[in-house]
């Protein structure tokens, strides 16, 4: 059995929704999640050979996604995934309301013109700042397995579509350097991922520009638009993204889950339509 413990924020929801069903597709992988909402791991502390949650509030909710557990002990896992906790795009797109890079063609706005070093070291030391990373030098005092970094999701494209969009995305996600601040994210995040640290890029299919995500992907609401967080069938994409890098074998498996299989297993239409016809070919061998 392949143990992997899970911890974010909650842009680890849609993981956990999404296992509750693929995880039948996976009986060799056990998924433990600790998360809670908002910057849960500022209140935890390695001790020992274990992770230890501080803040009761936070340890109620990692007691409620994790099982019945209040603290984790890396002895019983194969490796962890680190979900969300502020590593995100938006550590370039907010830089680009008043800085520029030399590379940068978009000239609207009053803005500082940097280097691309000097643009490429800020978005760099932003993600570092971030509580993923402070969590990652948390397990990496207790633990030399791999760790996994999953950045949070880009903000969904329904964004744009709001009264007043958050003036960072919306000027960036629109402008034509684009392209160039997502490279410039791309490869910040790429050098982090150093040692045992291993990046689990947003797949680029979920993606409907270089800085948006793709609304089908959007956490459904019955009130506002919720695009900060992306749902269940982002979950099963990113998850079987994680399964095939991290133990190729499992790649195949996956299969268990998808729709073509669900329909041969489950669809009453399509079984009655492959029953008519094997009758039908029966009769004409028959004929013949």
């Amino acid at each position: 059995m392949i143990r992997v413990a899970l911890l974010g924020n909650s842009h680890i929801f849609n993981w956990k929704r999404a296992w509750t069903s693929l995880g039948k597709a996976y009986p060799g992988v056990e998924f433990i999640f600790f998360a809670a909402p908002g910057a849960p791991f500022a209140h935890c502390e390695p001790q020992g050979d274990r992770l230890v949650f501080t803040n009761e509030d936070v340890a109620r909710w990692v007691k409620r996604t994790s099982g019945g557990r209040r603290e984790m002990v890396v002895a019983d896992y194969d490796a962890f995934c680190v979900v969300g906790l502020g590593c995100e795009v938006r550590a370039a797109t907010s830089l680009y309301s008043g800085w520029r890079a030399d590379s940068h063609k978009g000239e609207q706005g009053r803005f500082l013109l940097v280097s691309d070093a000097c643009f490429l070291d800020v978005v760099c030391d932003r993600l570092k700042a971030s509580a993923a990373m402070a969590l990652v030098g948390k397990l990496r005092q207790i633990t030399d397995k791999s760790i996994w970094l999953a950045p949070t999701p880009a903000p969904a494209e329904v964004v744009l579509t709001l009264d007043k969009p958050p003036e960072d995305i919306e000027m960036a996600a629109q402008a034509i350097d684009a392209p160039a601040l997502r490279a410039a994210y791309d490869e910040a995040c790429r050098r982090l991922a150093t040692g045992n640290l291993i990046l689990l890029e947003q797949p680029k299919a979920t993606l409907a520009s270089p800085l948006l995500s793709k609304d089908k992907y959007r956490h459904p609401t019955w009130t506002k638009p919720d695009w900060i967080h992306l749902n269940d069938a982002y979950g099963r994409i990113v998850i079987r993204e994680f399964l095939s890098r991290f133990q190729p074998s499992l790649g195949g498996q996956d299969a268990g889950d998808s729709s073509g299989n669900f329909l041969r297993l489950a669809d009453p239409i399509l079984g009655a339509l492959r029953s008519t016809f094997s009758q039908l070919s029966t009769r004409r061998r028959s004929k013949s």
